[in-house]
């Protein structure tokens, strides 16, 4: 996993109080209208690939024909469409119902703002070239230089050329039909490199390493909810376990319509509140009720009704309340929670690898074969690729990185934040996912917050360079897809 999903990942928040099932169907929802920000040129390897016409490859199109401004700077048809088909590909991945061919005539829908589909793709792909030149130019400048724009380059480039392979095609025709013929392969190269810059630049300026000691803790200052920790208790009622499925009517009974199990869920997490304020645990209602129990703590993150709740100035240790149980927006339930406490979130994430297998017969034997081997972080990783069943992790060897409180299960975070853990510590974890065989990698030499702090501080610096763009479409866009 490259490090910058890995930061996507660790911004996340909530996983823990979804199943796995779940978190996957929310994720691919998630991933289907996330919009293109650096660069997408992995989405268009999961795109049909359309040849749109054979003038594509005869010089029609003017790929330097001026086809807009953006910010001041004059940008060619070919410069504007890596840009566009970018955001084609990631309107037509998550609107099924859109036709493949130009997005001219299609209405947009989900608001007033723009009248079509190409409307909207278009002023994605202005914010873009706006984001994407601003960071690459402060790069530049910077004098930034990283491995990791060229290994980009290059990992793209060949799946590129794989796909063009599959197709039956050259590398540069498979490019200018994705683009509408306006992109050769050189160009595409070159608009690649920099986008990559961009993003590995991005990046780096999201550590903490770049930024002093007076700016994370100004920012603390200013909003200190947003790096605290809280430690909660909680009763999760997913409505998927109350759900039922429609009934046909027979001669001596009534059709029954399906029910999605919120209100069930709703209707539990009530009375489970009301047997708590009389004095029945949490943890004793979760078993009885069919509810799943949580004792864990956990910092704030994306938008839910929990977090909302938990992270109120206002709240009190004791605090108790029925609220909706939901995860990227997506309801999923109701939870009984009660407020314990709340802290400064200064502990140190970590990194581990682990190997998930379904008993622990097979945790030992595979234990047994790394501490028979050569006992390196390398060795593990090859055991994790080729046995784990953790499709999240397995391709990178087994590796979580940057792992923070509330995360992951209880079992496994006991055993992650143990003080005495020491970077080769290897051991065998229970969970209610199987048996996972630990190694522990070490821990960040930051604290948590100035992670959190210097993500925010990065975010702001780029999100300002698309907060007001000025732009002007020329005659050559005429040429983007018509």
């Amino acid at each position: 996993m490259s490090a910058s999903r890995e930061k996507k990942a660790r911004q996340e928040r909530g996983a823990d109080y979804v199943s796995p099932k779940q978190i996957k169907e929310l994720e691919e929802k998630k991933a289907a209208r996330r919009s293109t920000m650096i660069f997408a040129a992995c989405a268009l390897l999961f795109v049909a690939f359309v040849v749109f016409t054979l003038l594509n490859n005869s010089g029609v199109f003017k790929r330097g024909a001026a086809a807009a401004t953006v910010n001041g700077e004059t940008y060619t048809a070919a410069d504007v469409a890596y840009y566009y088909y970018n955001a084609r590909s990631s309107i037509l991945n998550s609107n099924t119902d859109l036709s493949n061919t130009s997005l001219r005539g299609q209405a947009y829908t989900a608001s007033e703002d723009y009248a079509t589909w190409y409307d909207y793709a278009v002023d994605q792909s202005f914010k873009s070239i706006a984001s994407v030149e601003a960071t690459a130019k402060a790069a530049k400048a910077a004098g930034y230089q990283s491995a990791d724009v060229t290994e980009t380059v290059n990992e793209t480039l060949e799946l590129i050329k794989t796909n063009a392979a599959n197709s039956g095609y050259s590398l540069g025709d498979y490019i200018k039909a994705i683009f509408g013929g306006l992109v050769t392969k050189s160009e595409f190269t070159k608009y690649l490199t920099n986008a990559a810059l961009a993003e590995s630049y991005a990046n780096a300026k999201a550590q903490p390493s770049g930024y002093t000691d007076a700016e994370l803790q100004a920012e603390l200052d200013a909003n200190p909810s947003a790096y605290a920790s809280v430690s909660y208790e909680a009763v999760v009622f997913s409505s998927s376990t109350f759900a039922t499925d429609a009934v046909e009517a027979t001669d001596t009974t009534p059709a029954v319509e399906a029910d999605d199990g919120s209100a069930a869920a709703k209707q539990a997490a009530d009375d489970a509140l009301a047997a708590y304020r009389k004095g029945e645990s949490l943890e004793a209602l979760a078993g009885e009720m069919g509810g799943t129990y949580l004792n864990t703590s956990t910092t704030y993150g994306t938008d839910s009704d929990m977090l909302d709740w938990l992270f109120d100035d206002a709240r009190k240790s004791g605090d108790a309340d029925v609220v909706d149980y939901s995860y990227y927006g997506y309801s999923l339930g109701s939870v009984v929670i009660v407020f314990h406490d709340r802290a400064l979130a200064d502990y140190h994430t970590v990194n581990v690898r682990h190997i998930l297998v379904e008993d622990e017969a097979t945790a030992q034997d595979i234990l047994a074969q790394f501490e028979a081997g050569a006992k390196t972080e390398d060795a593990f990783a090859a055991l994790a690729t080729e046995n784990s069943t953790d499709t999240g992790s397995s391709e990178n060897g087994g590796l979580y990185e940057d792992i923070y409180k509330g995360q992951m299960v209880e079992p496994f975070e006991d055993w992650c934040f143990d003080e005495s853990r020491q970077a080769g510590d290897t051991g065998i974890v229970a969970t209610d996912y199987g048996y996972h065989v630990m190694y522990f990698v070490g821990r960040n030499e930051y604290a948590y917050w100035q992670q959190l702090a210097a993500a925010k501080l990065a975010n702001a610096w780029q999100e300002s360079f698309t907060a007001d763009v000025v732009s002007e479409q020329l005659d050559g866009m005429k040429y983007i897809d018509p």
